[in-house]
């Protein structure tokens, strides 16, 4: 394998663990009030993000979860977006890490295109960005695939603010997948009879899943209303074997019970926990 091989399949490999990773988001300060910036607006520009990452000494501390190496730190006044600062971590004594800045002179070079003599403006931004505050509301184990109470979706030209959409997620408990072995409540575990009785499939029906020990389904396009109800699913049977008719009945068992888990999500309501799960179903 020639060197730009090795380098290609090198990048494919962090761009993969990248998006499988839940990813640590920028700081950003609206107002005054501090936020979490789900994503990274340097990484827009491939020019400056290869700039940054050269400003980094060679010895920085790569985690999980910020594969980029650097946190950046963000404000918005009167309308236009500024670059405060550029942390990243350094190993220290004892295992432990130092948080260190790029100094400003650095940045200053860095992004020297973009400094108007006092501050750094994110001329180069066209776009949206997500900020988040509060709680917590859903977390996938990829990118920045996470939900909080409270978000905003800011468009910008240029560095500009150009248009706000303020969000309220919530959620309404109800039973998910995601939540299998607890009850809505979360106290206590839920026994495959228990399961069973949720979903009674007729198995009289399939002789061929006697010597079977379990069903492992599989959930696609999902949908779900605000009163908790299922109105659409579709269901595959993954093992033993593909099976409509029992992928079928199963499909109409979920959208008999009731509550889901309804999450309202940047305005619509979404099936997190049953979309895209697949879950087996016990038989002894």
């Amino acid at each position: 394998m020639n060197k730009k091989s090795i380098i290609t399949f090198v990048l494919c490999l962090m761009s993969l663990a990248t998006y499988a990773t839940g990813q640590d988001g920028d700081v950003i300060y609206i107002d005054g009030t501090q936020w979490s910036l789900l994503g990274q607006p340097i990484s827009r520009d491939s020019v400056l993000q290869r700039q940054v990452r050269a400003a980094i000494p060679q010895q920085h501390v790569i985690i999980s979860s910020n594969w980029s190496g650097y946190t950046a730190f963000w404000s918005i006044k009167q309308d236009v977006l500024y670059l405060d600062s550029i942390q990243y971590l350094l190993s220290a004594s004892g295992k432990k890490t130092l948080s260190e800045c790029i100094p400003a002179e650095t940045l200053q070079r860095v992004f020297k295109n973009y400094f108007d003599g006092k501050h750094i403006v994110a001329k180069w931004l066209k776009g949206d960005i997500r900020v988040a505050r509060g709680k917590m509301l859903y977390y996938e184990h990829m990118g920045y695939e996470r939900n909080y109470e409270e978000e905003q979706i800011i468009s910008f030209d240029h560095g500009k603010v150009t248009g706000v959409k303020v969000v309220h997620n919530y959620v309404k408990e109800g039973f998910s997948f995601d939540q299998v072995g607890k009850t809505q409540m979360g106290s206590m575990d839920i026994t495959p009879a228990q399961l069973r009785e949720m979903f009674p499939l007729h198995l009289e029906r399939y002789p061929e899943l006697a010597n079977e020990k379990r069903i492992m389904f599989s959930i696609r396009r999902a949908k779900i209303d605000e009163t908790g109800h299922l109105v659409d699913c579709e269901v595959r049977v993954m093992k033993p074997s593909d099976n409509k008719q029992l992928a079928d009945e199963m499909a109409e068992l979920m959208k008999a019970y009731y509550p889901w888990r309804v999450a309202f999500i940047n305005g619509e309501y979404r099936a997190n926990g049953i979309e895209r799960y697949t879950f087996s179903y016990p038989l002894k």
